[in-house]
């Protein structure tokens, strides 16, 4: 059986054209990455290095754990031989860019990228550095094109999807920017990110997120829906009243306040909220039923964002107070 796994090996190694040497430093440098003991790693691939001085990979990896610990000026001098030992290797000229970039130089990063590009036009995470310089520098349209290729090999990268929303929005093309936020959203509906997303869309007019001010936190949470009756509250809604009710009963005291607006309909707007305390009762029954307080309006919602009047015929609104 060892035998055997041992021939395995070594045709793996004939067939990718990778000496065991090679494949010993590999595995090896995979364990220090998943460890996180990079100046153990440090240590042992300098000594690597001098035992092989003419081994890219060796070189490459040194850098690699070199840029763990932020040593920018040392390992770009590994990463340069490794370039120099091995011009055709994208990774190699990927993070020779990496390195120029924290060492400041832009210019040289970006002609890196574009060097690992042509050698694997593939390569995700070169197409998405390329594009944050150059949408940094301003050149939105060939930014766009290069986040449009990242997200080609990876539909869910979400500085990929961020950064394009942001720069459709900055071209003004709203119907393009507003699709992209809430394919932002669609994957990432939580953290930092999210409420800037959110106020982008909030902005042109959508409001199938929002942002709500929960006791110290704001929190995005997707818009309350009702089913076609428009009596109960939609299977969507559940996991934004969940996290909200999880974070009252967390909290210990104050109140819930449900508000909800249906123009020139009373009772149904009475029946919604009534229906939002129940659903959010069900869901967190560790919270006082008490500490839920409801109230409606037959008017819309009215909100002014950037100075621009927004109606919405219904709405919910959801807030905490008295929870300090």
């Amino acid at each position: 059986m060892k035998k055997s796994l041992i021939v395995m090996i070594l045709l793996a190694g004939l067939l990718t054209g990778c000496s065991l040497a090679d494949m010993s430093a590999t595995m090896k440098a995979d364990r220090y990455m998943e460890s996180g003991d990079y100046r153990q790693a440090e240590t042992e691939f300098r000594e690597v290095v001098r035992e092989r001085p003419d081994s890219p990979l060796a070189h490459y990896y040194l850098g690699r754990f070199l840029m763990a610990q932020h040593k920018s000026a040392e390992a770009l001098p590994q990463f340069q031989r490794a370039v120099a030992l091995a011009p055709d290797n994208a990774d190699y000229h990927f993070w020779l860019g990496v390195t120029f970039g924290e060492l400041g130089d832009g210019k040289s990063e970006q002609a890196q990228y574009e060097q690992a590009l042509l050698f694997d036009k593939h390569h995700a995470q070169a197409h998405l550095y390329l594009g944050h310089i150059l949408l940094k520098n301003g050149n939105l349209q060939e930014a766009i094109k290069s986040y449009d290729a990242v997200l080609k090999e990876m539909p869910t990268n979400g500085a990929a999807l961020y950064n394009r929303a942001l720069i459709l929005d900055m071209e003004r093309k709203q119907v393009e920017a507003r699709k992209a936020w809430l394919e932002y959203l669609k994957w990432f509906p939580a953290g930092k990110f999210a409420r800037q997303a959110t106020e982008h869309l909030n902005a042109l007019g959508d409001f199938s997120y929002e942002n709500q001010y929960i006791g110290r936190r704001t929190v995005t949470l997707a818009e309350i829906k009702f089913v076609r009756s428009g009596k109960e509250v939609d299977a969507s809604a559940k996991p934004s009243l969940s996290l909200l009710g999880t974070i009252a009963a967390n909290l210990g005291k104050g109140y819930v306040q449900v508000v909800v607006y249906v123009d020139k309909n009373q009772e149904l707007a009475k029946e919604r909220a009534l229906k939002v305390k129940k659903t959010l009762n069900e869901l967190v029954p560790e919270l006082n039923p008490e500490r839920i307080r409801v109230s409606w309006f037959d008017v819309p919602e009215k909100i002014t964002i950037n100075q621009k009047e927004y109606v919405r015929p219904e709405a919910v609104r959801i807030f905490f107070t008295d929870w300090q």
